[in-house]
């Protein structure tokens, strides 16, 4: 009897167990389901390499000021678990700030102005390319700050936000939300440009040759002839002949500090420049290398630019 009794009262705590587990899963899965799709669908944004945000250049050789980077690319992903073909369109809205001027203090304007809309392909992927002049032109009667002769100010931010339709006209408007993610910011970059001065293709002339440099060298007074310099980055550069066409030079590099024109090269020769008349787009540069003292072989090239530009004044080359 007392077995029996033990029975029945444990199949009914099983009962009651399962009752309960099954009422609260119910009761879970009705709330995720009836959850409105806005909270379950986001906008993945990652933007292109070197494209991120505005550059706008202070150009150190010219003095002319330009845009560095004038194209934002953003490639974008809708996640969401509804599929891709529900969505219709985005709407792309920008929210500008000045540094000490628009927007700069509350109550801040999160309306943003609309720049452009995307359909959206069965993907759910699309790219998102903003043109600096474009954006600027949307807030040029707002800015505070003078924008006649520098568009881009130090201390620029632009707010991107996003409003994602439903073919049934529903919308998720993430200038509404505070979800991480519901923007995407860029801070625009005011920067000091040193361009590649010594980048490009040069003329020369052979305008002083020693007569070691004539009889080994194969060059003569008057000899013509051009050399492409290529920029490898932070003002270092490569020549295939340091010495122009004279038969014994060899390849090497040219290292140029922009900010006080010092110049001086590196070559298997031991080459050497001496630089001196720098006049416009033209300068002279003497030579020596490893057997100029010895075989007196020297002599003197007027180097011009053919890009229009003028060498900097500051030029100046290592005492050898």
């Amino acid at each position: 009897m007392k077995k029996s009794t033990f029975f029945i009262y444990t199949l009914f705590c099983i009962s009651l167990f399962t009752l309960s587990c099954t009422e609260s899963d119910d009761v879970d899965n009705a709330e995720v389901s009836e959850l409105p799709w806005q909270a379950n669908t986001r906008l993945a944004v990652m933007p292109q390499e070197d494209q991120e945000t505005f550059i706008w250049y202070t150009d150190l050789l010219t003095n002319e000021e330009y845009w560095g980077n004038q194209t934002v690319v953003l490639d974008l992903s809708i996640i969401s678990p509804l599929p891709a073909s529900s969505f219709s369109a985005i709407d792309f809205y920008v929210v500008a700030e000045e540094e000490d001027g628009y927007n700069y203090n509350a109550p801040f304007d999160t309306s943003g102005k609309k720049i452009t809309t995307k359909q959206v392909p069965e993907s759910g992927e699309l790219t998102l390319e903003l043109d600096a002049n474009d954006v600027y032109a949307l807030f040029q009667n707002d800015f505070e700050n003078n924008r006649t002769e520098q568009l881009a100010r130090e201390g620029d931010i632009f707010l991107i936000y996003w409003v994602i339709k439903l073919d049934d006209g529903s919308v998720f408007d993430s200038r509404e939300s505070f979800k991480e993610g519901s923007r995407y910011g860029m801070k625009v970059r005011v920067e000091d440009y040193a361009p590649p001065v010594w980048e490009g293709t040069f003329n020369f002339e052979w305008i002083e040759v020693s007569g070691g440099a004539q009889s080994w060298g194969g060059v003569f007074v008057g000899k013509t002839g051009n050399v492409n310099i290529t920029h490898l980055g932070n003002q270092v550069y490569s020549m295939d002949n340091l010495l122009w066409d004279y038969k014994y030079g060899t390849a090497g590099k040219i290292y140029f500090d922009f900010l006080t024109g010092e110049t001086y090269v590196e070559g298997n020769a031991s080459e050497h420049w001496t630089i001196s008349n720098i006049d416009g787009d033209s300068m002279d540069i003497e030579f020596w290398y490893t057997y100029s003292d010895a075989y007196d072989e020297t002599g003197t090239i007027r180097f011009t630019r053919t890009d229009g530009a003028n060498w900097p004044e500051n030029i100046f080359s290592r005492e050898r």
